[in-house]
């Protein structure tokens, strides 16, 4: 069974991240504002100091207007890090763009000098998301892990996927240690799985 689990995955991922390199030639829309206002308002957002992000990368919506935002907000920004032999991520806080270096997988990360921090909620990037808030990624674990050993810490963060609505499915093969996230917001509207 778990290994068809992750046939399925593997299979999927393929097709998604097809279907997301059209999705990313068509559209022009990837940020708004309103579906951002209404996350704002479903949690206790003036509570949140520290927001953790990514950049995206080859065809993942575009990040660039939803961290600019969270600047502007006057959040603590943070993206994560991979360090060498660990399957879970830091995030490191960053008030300048330009303080980037490659990391693992060519994935833009911050540059050694900035703070290391926990963040009390997650932007996820996604290559599908399914309607009882599992995401699929590129098959890493590290978000899963990473959200695993902040709840056995007992800390308090909910998380948002962050994708293109047409990346949605009706549903996802899941495993065991999967994260369901809180949230998923798209460029279209937000969906919430509290």
């Amino acid at each position: 069974m778990m290994n068809e689990t992750l046939n399925q995955k593997k299979n999927l991922r393929k097709i998604l991240t097809e279907k997301r390199n059209l999705i990313k030639k068509n559209t022009n829309l990837e940020f708004n504002i309103e579906t951002f206002n209404q996350l704002t308002e479903q949690i206790k957002f003036n509570a949140i100091d520290c927001i953790g992000s990514f950049m995206s990368i080859r065809s993942e919506i575009s990040t660039k207007q939803l961290n600019t935002t969270i600047l502007k907000m006057k959040k603590k920004l943070a993206f994560p890090i991979i360090e060498k032999n660990s399957e879970i991520l830091s995030f490191k806080t960053t008030n300048s763009f330009k303080s980037f270096k490659l990391g693992k997988f060519n994935i833009p990360e911050p540059k050694d000098y900035n703070d290391e921090i926990i963040p009390q909620l997650f932007f996820v990037p996604c290559l599908g998301f399914d309607l009882k808030g599992y995401r699929i990624g590129y098959g890493g674990g590290f978000y899963d892990k990473t959200f695993e050993k902040l709840k056995k810490l007992n800390l308090s963060f909910n998380t948002v996927g962050f994708a293109y609505d047409d990346q949605k499915q009706n549903e996802l093969p899941i495993e065991k240690f999967d994260f369901k996230l809180d949230f998923v917001l798209t460029e279209k509207q937000l969906y919430t799985f509290l």
